[in-house]
């Protein structure tokens, strides 16, 4: 995979999770590790976990690793919550 791509699939993640953002060090690791993967599983992968999951996956996830312990842990070292309101994101007033 490229750079380009590992880019694309880090673009998709931060598309359909809105609240969350990437950290720099998360970028990094993906672009590290997405260099000897191939893109069609990867975004297969990456398909069928935005289907099944309101989180964002985590790197060995879709990168490969099939241990499940602390994965809520190391979710929180790849991301951060975004702290202002999107425009997708907005309470509503009724309900305050």
């Amino acid at each position: 995979m490229t750079k380009i791509e590992a880019l694309k699939v880090l673009n998709l993640i931060e598309k359909v999770y809105p609240l969350v953002t990437l950290k720099s060090e998360t970028i990094l690791m993906w672009m590290t590790k997405c260099e000897s993967m191939d893109y069609s599983k990867v975004l297969n992968k990456l398909t069928l976990h935005i289907r099944s999951n309101p989180y964002p996956p985590v790197a060995q996830e879709i990168l490969g690793k099939s241990c499940n312990e602390g994965i809520y842990f190391e979710w929180l070292d790849e991301y951060s919550i975004r702290t202002e309101k999107t425009k997708d994101f907005m309470p509503n007033s009724k309900n305050i």
